[in-house]
């Protein structure tokens, strides 16, 4: 968790309650890479609180884990009747995914999000990573490129020889020069790495379909154009841009912008691993008992757990966390 000031944080806290209040919103602050060992944090802060019927949701992160995007983009979905993600910087791959969960999409002047092709790790290299469309493209442009081949040589064979060569003669040759070419470069082509981008995109296209279906933000073509129109993985989706690909997308309104001008670096930059945030920022609904949303089957002890908040550690959720926790670290 980062290291905030007292008074910072008390600051925070009261901004972020009053916009609760004013608005029935639950407001989460998710600084931090997306990986599994975050989504159950979430997951046991939302079954730990009494819960308004909306949140808000402020993202900033590198990316990561789209199993874990698609698990934190769910918990919200289930648990609250709206779910709002405001992007006040840098929201990139996974991170676009939780994106795609939302019913609506807030993002400031310095928001970007960006495609959601997932990145493979580069063979016989260390901490190196391609996206996956980088093979397909690959592949696409070397069918394109022989093709093309293949079609110059028959057509100058045959306009050369003026048409003495017959077309089968012609096409042989071409043929040949064209497989002389290109299959030292095909012959490098790793089936079983093809195979793992391949499913790598498809891991991206179903989770972001799923998520889609229920936030109803973004149609099924959108969700492909995030994942495969896109020239690179760093690709800047600005809110501009995202308002072509989302149905709807507004500017932080001035109980936002004031909340976000008070986290100062939490919502501007990537935290480092030391200093990541993942909590509720505002208080808890008092005195009223939390009721399942969108078909969440969840019993009333656990929907009266919640006195903890989303970092204090306490409650049998958290505790189950921590043993889940320990056990995969040991």
């Amino acid at each position: 968790m980062s290291m905030e000031a007292p008074k910072q944080r008390e600051s925070v806290e009261s901004l972020a309650t009053k916009l609760a209040n004013e608005f029935d919103t639950d407001v989460f602050l998710y600084n931090s890479p997306t990986t599994r060992q975050y989504d159950d944090e979430i997951v046991a802060a939302c079954l730990e609180r009494e819960r308004r019927s909306k949140v808000l949701l402020i993202l900033v992160s590198e990316g990561g884990d789209p199993d874990a995007a698609y698990r934190i983009a769910r918990c919200f979905q289930d648990h609250y009747d709206k779910f709002t993600c405001l992007v006040p910087s840098y929201c990139k791959s996974a991170g676009t995914l939780i994106t795609v969960g939302a019913h609506e999409l807030v993002m400031t002047d310095f928001g970007e999000l960006g495609p959601l092709d997932i990145q493979l790790v580069k063979k016989d290299e260390l901490w190196e990573t391609q996206s996956g469309l980088t093979v397909m493209s690959a592949l696409d442009a070397l069918k394109e490129k022989s093709f093309s081949t293949f079609e110059h040589y028959f057509m100058e064979i045959k306009k050369r020889s003026r048409d003495t060569v017959t077309f089968k003669t012609a096409a042989e040759i071409a043929i040949k020069l064209t497989a002389g070419l290109f299959s030292p470069i095909f012959q490098q082509i790793d089936p079983m790495h093809v195979g793992e981008a391949s499913r790598a995109q498809a891991i991206a296209q179903h989770y972001g379909l799923r998520l889609a279906f229920c936030g109803k933000n973004i149609s099924a073509e959108n969700v492909d154009a995030l994942i495969s129109q896109y020239p690179a993985h760093g690709f800047v989706v600005d809110r501009t841009e995202a308002a072509s690909l989302f149905n709807k997308v507004r500017k932080p309104n001035a109980a936002e912008e004031q909340l976000i001008k008070v986290l100062g670096d939490s919502a501007s930059d990537i935290l480092r691993e030391t200093q990541t945030i993942r909590r509720f920022l505002s208080g808890e609904k008092r005195g009223v008992e939390n009721v399942p949303t969108n078909g969440a089957a969840e019993s009333s002890e656990e929907s009266k757990s919640g006195e903890a908040s989303a970092d204090a550690g306490e409650g049998p959720e958290r505790q189950a966390v921590v043993r889940r926790s320990a056990a995969a670290s040991e």
